[in-house]
């Protein structure tokens, strides 16, 4: 599957949506992508799209704690949305679940 990673500016957040796989192979296009856009947008809050994210591994968890902090840094505040079971899955074994706001839709923001 090809990886794509897209940006907008929405009401009153900053969207980042992803397709793909966010591996080893794809998580530093996915940061550094990501960090340069958060860092040049004036939004409080950044959401992360990833409901046709298929698979996750540690260096992409790693991409995803890395914007965490960034955001933190910023005092902006980043959401997930549309996690995959498979994926939620990774994140609550890792307890990342309980530092990084998940939603299951943009409604919900």
């Amino acid at each position: 599957m090809d990886f794509t990673v897209d940006f907008s500016e929405k009401g009153n957040y900053f969207l980042i949506k992803v397709d793909g796989e966010i591996d080893a192979y794809h998580s530093a296009t996915f940061k550094q992508k990501s960090k340069e856009k958060l860092s040049g947008t004036s939004h409080s809050k950044y959401v992360i799209e990833m409901s046709n994210v298929t698979y996750i591994d540690s260096a992409g968890l790693g991409a995803v704690v890395s914007l965490l902090k960034e955001a933190r840094n910023l005092k902006k505040e980043l959401v997930l949305v549309g996690l995959q079971p498979q994926v939620r899955k990774i994140f609550e074994m890792t307890k990342l679940d309980k530092i990084v706001k998940i939603v299951d839709t943009i409604d919900e923001i």
